[in-house]
């Protein structure tokens, strides 16, 4: 996500306080939807998340399109079942007036607009104009038609490339059970998460049009950490015991399962890499100027922040105190990246979780001379 430090001249007001009014900064640096339990969201351009998942797809090996369709489908039908909002149902054009309230959810997420375009006897054809990430967008779709019609389907989608994305259902006579809450895997620190003071993070947004918005000219959209939990656990599966992944850079210190460990080293490393594929400069002069890092590159999207440092060698390395965090995993890369973007080589990284929060040590890779 850029860095902003001017004063938007083509704004649009009216969809930011839109956003400011639905999702709540918090001084942790979490950003939480009111709307659903306070469940935190990560806002990131659509380009970096295509890169963070391909970059994930060469790490496991295996394509991994199905399996972020199904893990936003079921987020989206427990976000459904969930909303504090009460559905229209109003006695004519009832599903036309639907789609205009699930569309409106669609435009502060940034996920496009979806339309229906045909329903027949074996199948029901839904269109995504604008739409974000195309497998996340399918799974999205097919849930909210089931939530609208109490019903379950097979679906598979065609993508033009471009800007819409075509999603086909079939109805699934199959009993499948309702998609249940899935908790994280670590603890946060238990002391309680206020609102932050200041700018909020989403003041600069610009409405762009249907289903879309930017900050400073890149597309955003929102993904809550339901779905990132929700991925994370329909990709373990995939990883067997010849499935490698670098233990050298990452240690997770407090995580005992040796897949979620692997998944956890894999989403790590492709946020490591996404970083470091952009041209964001980090200059750190002494060890407080982390604070700043944290709340440029973490608290800016969502993603958590640092609370405090301390210096643990003379080559850089450091010991960063975060309070809660979007996912250990995700901001691991990216404070790994930012380190080895400001001392010029690589690193690794230790992380462990305790009631007082998390605590990640960085330092160099190698000995130096």
């Amino acid at each position: 996500m850029p860095l902003i430090d001017e004063v938007s001249r083509d704004d649009t007001p009216w969809f930011s306080n839109l956003l400011k009014s639905r999702f709540t900064p918090t001084t942790c640096g979490l950003m939480r939807e009111v709307d659903t339990g306070n469940e935190p969201y990560h806002f990131i351009s659509i380009n970096e998340f295509e890169m963070w998942l391909s970059e994930l797809e060469n790490l496991v090996g295996n394509p991994l399109g199905r399996k972020i369709a199904h893990a936003a489908s079921e987020s989206e039908e427990y976000r459904l079942s969930h909303t504090s909002e009460e559905m229209p149902n109003p006695m004519f054009k009832k599903m036309a007036k639907r789609f205009e309230w699930i569309n409106k959810n669609w435009e502060i997420r940034g996920l496009g607009k979806l339309e229906l375009m045909k329903v027949e006897s074996d199948a029901t054809k839904l269109m995504i104009h604008n739409r974000a990430h195309s497998a996340l967008s399918a799974g999205w779709a097919a849930a909210t038609q089931e939530f609208l019609t109490n019903s379950r389907f097979r679906f598979h989608w065609t993508d033009d490339g471009n800007a819409e994305c075509l999603v086909t259902l079939e109805l699934d006579p199959r009993h499948i059970p309702k998609a249940m809450k899935v908790d994280h895997r670590w603890r946060d620190n238990s002391k309680s998460d206020p609102v932050a003071e200041g700018m909020h993070p989403l003041e600069l947004a610009h409405h762009d049009f249907a289903g879309v918005w930017s900050i400073d000219g890149v597309r955003m959209m929102g993904i809550s950490r339901d779905m990132f939990l929700r991925f994370e656990e329909s990709v373990m599966p995939q990883l067997l015991e010849t499935t490698s992944m670098n233990t050298n850079t990452f240690t997770w210190d407090t995580l005992q399962d040796k897949e979620r460990q692997k998944i956890w080293t894999g989403f790590a490393e492709a946020s490591k890499i996404r970083f470091l594929a952009t041209d964001q400069m980090v200059l750190i002069a002494e060890p407080n100027h982390w604070i700043h890092v944290g709340h440029r590159f973490l608290t800016r999207t969502g993603l958590g922040g640092v609370t405090s440092v301390e210096e643990i060698d003379d080559n850089g390395g450091v010991k960063l105190h975060l309070s809660k965090l979007f996912h250990p995993a995700i901001v691991a890369g990216v404070l790994s990246a930012a380190w080895e973007r400001s001392e010029g080589r690589p690193s690794k990284l230790m992380w462990c979780c305790s009631h007082n929060g998390h605590i990640i040590q960085i330092s160099s890779l190698y000995d130096l001379a």
